[in-house]
């Protein structure tokens, strides 16, 4: 076997301590590709001046973009839909207007119909202008008010990340701040992101531009002398580096020999993942590997010290081969990750193992000499444990695997497929991920309630998401006595005797009903025992058929179930009985009228009726001589 005695796990002290990125971002817990560049799309073609400053932008909610021209003392309207450009009319200094503005520089939206510009106040000359600010409507640019407050401060996070690169105008998007500038600009001209994560800033998009803002879907649009653009969706990057320290070696461990990559998910199409391995002195961070400079994965081994060298394209697995080790050194690990601008791997963590002499351990010190695992036969039978590195992975990864909280749930690795057939777990309708583990791991619980009440709505409410209703005619039945229940209905006569009946005693021959003892009871509610009826909400009624499919497989055997869709305002009370359509009908009186039962009903309290009182009760009755419903009259006289 490998014979790995000791490992750490990078991430698993926190979010990638002390680690350096370069292209490379922490989503979360793992590392993925930064975005990458956008290209600019031209929205309005039209000549913009600048005039040595920013451009104040804003985009309003109908995705009208207002934008200050100060360089022609004008601010500009680009339509939404149509993109036509035109003049907010008072402030174009040709019209002579005294509210005008030289110089309108700065552009805050106040809500939804006013804007705020701030310029240099007219009539002075270069030497003494001095801001000036005015509200007018965002759509036509009519004059409202001066704006005698002090024009609205700067964001100093944004502040900051536009001094540190030398840019014009910044805005905050959700992963740092973008910033637009000149050639005056650090790293260069155009949009340049400033990650909060502190990684080094980057061109986004190139050009000359002084403006920029962000609309509420979160599209980003800058300015400059050519005109008004539109960022396009930024695409992942096409190579990072994240270069990370290995944990200190614990007590008893010299050096690690071994750098296993973890991958969250297997890596997509055109992307790829490659390894770096060094010893460094400590308290040095190395800068990221240059493949010019670095040693390849086939270079002679060891490699010295302070050199990167390389393991293969897509080697999740490798060992470090470099020189001898001290103690002032310390092992770095950078991990590169490689795309075509469509995807990222996700590196979830990385291990470190202290391998040791390997299998050399197992042999006598006759047979490995001096051999420390890096000579001929040390390297001889490393090659022969990596046949069964499969099988130690697995093995030692087992009580993961086994555990639906942890287990993989991956197309090269489906272990919480396989605890699913293992413990018989229903499929959940629920997409969530920690919904379908938590439905394995209480399967088995599950199980115990298969064929109560209880298991049958947790089983249609986990396959089908709808809650449903059960009710059991046995609970509300009763053996029926005069002047109790409603013969008929919720309650019968037995038809035999309850118990097993016994011949010359309680039995007739050829004239009893005779039942095994397990049966106690069922001549007197045969009508209601083993009978439920499930009953659906009104809205989820599209779903019966699903529904009655879960019911017919949970149910019990011996148990017959009924599937049905619930009414709103269901009247109690059953129509002809003991409520009619349109009010009751006439008395009869014997000797008169159509016969009994054809439209018309016997003398008694009036009957409820559709649209009329209603009497909310369970049972019905027929009249009784001094009863409910009894009407009294005069007996006849012979």
């Amino acid at each position: 076997m490998s014979g790995a005695t000791d490992y750490r796990w990078v991430n698993a002290l926190g979010r990638w301590p002390g680690a350096r990125f370069e292209g490379v971002r922490a989503d979360g817990e793992r590392l993925v590709l930064g975005p990458g560049t956008a290209t600019p799309e031209t929205i309005a073609c039209v000549d913009l001046d600048p005039a040595g400053g920013p451009l104040g932008l804003v985009v309003l909610g109908d995705g009208t973009i207002v934008v200050a021209d100060p360089g022609h003392g004008r601010v500009l309207r680009v339509d939404g839909c149509d993109h036509v450009v035109c003049v907010l009319g008072c402030l174009d200094v040709a019209t002579g207007d005294p509210a005008a503005l030289r110089v309108p520089r700065g552009l805050w939206l106040l809500d939804r119909e006013r804007l705020l510009v701030v310029g240099d106040e007219p009539n002075r000359s270069a030497h003494h202008r001095r801001p000036r600010a005015m509200v007018v409507l965002a759509d036509t640019g009519e004059y409202l008010a001066p704006w005698t407050d002090p024009p609205p401060a700067e964001d100093p996070a944004l502040r900051a990340a536009r001094l540190r690169v030398g840019g014009l105008a910044a805005v905050r998007v959700p992963d740092g701040v973008l910033v637009a500038g000149g050639a005056g600009q650090v790293p260069g001209p155009g949009v340049v992101s400033v990650p909060d994560d502190g990684s080094p800033v980057r061109v986004l998009a190139g050009g000359d531009f002084a403006g920029i803002a962000v609309d509420r879907c979160g599209r980003v649009f800058v300015a400059g002398p050519a005109g008004i653009s539109r960022l396009g969706a930024r695409r992942t990057g096409t190579r990072g580096v994240a270069v990370l320290p290995a944990p200190i070696e614990p007590p008893g461990v010299e050096h690690w020999d071994r750098v296993r990559i973890l991958l969250a998910e297997p890596a997509p199409p055109g992307t790829h993942v490659r390894a770096w391995t060094m010893l460094a002195p400590k308290g040095v961070t190395p800068d990221p590997p240059d493949p010019a400079s670095a040693d390849a994965d086939d270079a002679p081994v060891p490699t010295p010290a302070g050199r990167w060298r390389a393991g293969p394209l897509d080697g999740l697995d490798v060992r470090v081969l470099a020189g001898p080790t001290a103690r002032d050194t310390r092992l770095w690990i950078a991990i590169e990750l490689l795309g075509d601008g469509r995807g990222t791997p996700r590196v979830d963590d990385v291990r470190v193992e202290h391998v040791g002499r390997g299998l050399l351990d197992a042999l006598p010190a006759a047979y490995t000499g001096d051999d420390d695992g890096s000579g001929t036969l040390g390297r001889l039978l490393g090659l022969l444990a990596c046949a069964h590195e499969a099988s130690v992975r697995e093995l030692e990864d087992l009580p993961a695997s086994l555990d639906p909280g942890s287990a993989p749930d991956r197309p090269d690795d489906p272990w919480l497929d396989r605890l699913a057939r293992w413990v018989d777990a229903a499929p959940s309708r629920s997409a969530d991920p920690a919904t379908r583990r938590a439905d394995i791991a209480g399967a088995y619980a599950a199980h115990g309630r298969r064929g109560t009440p209880a298991g049958l709505v947790e089983a249609v409410a986990r396959e089908t998401g709808v809650a449903v209703r059960l009710s059991e005619p046995l609970l509300g039945a009763g053996v029926w006595r005069l002047g109790s229940g409603g013969l008929g209905r919720d309650t019968a006569t037995h038809v035999a005797d309850p118990g097993p009946p016994v011949l010359d005693a309680t039995a007739v021959l050829d004239g009893a009903h005779l039942i095994p003892a397990q049966d106690r009871g069922l001549p007197l509610y045969a009508a209601f025992a083993h009978r439920v009826c499930v009953h659906v909400p009104p809205e989820h009624a599209d779903a019966l058929a699903e529904i009655a499919r879960v019911v017919e497989r949970e149910r019990p055997a011996h148990v017959f179930a009924r599937v049905r869709a619930a009414r709103h305002g269901a009247i109690p009370g059953q129509v002809g009985i003991d409520t009619y359509v349109a009010g009751p009908p006439p008395d009869w009186a014997a000797g008169a009228g159509p016969a009994l039962g054809t439209g018309i009903r016997l003398p008694g309290s009036a009957a409820a009726h559709v649209g009329g009182p209603v009497e909310t009760r369970l049972d019905t009755t027929l009249p009784t001589p001094g009863g409910r419903g009894s009407t009294t009259r005069p007996s006849p006289r012979g």
